[in-house]
């Protein structure tokens, strides 16, 4: 991981973003306070935390389904595997 927060293995997308003075301001806070090099690390920061707290609901969700013996998936799936 690099120090503006981008993987070392991903090329880099332009965008561009539009936000209220009270949230740049809370970026340009966030930026400072954990020394990331630039807003881009501060916007790459939110959007994992974003992925990480989406991925983490969805298998609390999964593992409440499997808990209750919910069916996730049906019989003759195998994910390409030979059921034998």
């Amino acid at each position: 991981m690099y120090a503006n927060g981008m993987a070392s293995n991903t090329s880099a997308v332009r965008i561009s973003a539009t936000l209220s003075q009270e949230l740049a301001t809370f970026l340009d806070e966030y930026q400072a306070a954990h020394a990331l090099g630039s807003r881009s690390a501060a916007l790459a920061a939110a959007v994992n935390a974003l992925r990480d707290q989406t991925l983490h609901a969805a298998y609390a969700e999964l593992g409440a389904a499997q808990r209750a013996g919910l069916e996730q998936y049906p019989d003759d799936n195998a994910d390409g595997l030979d059921a034998g």
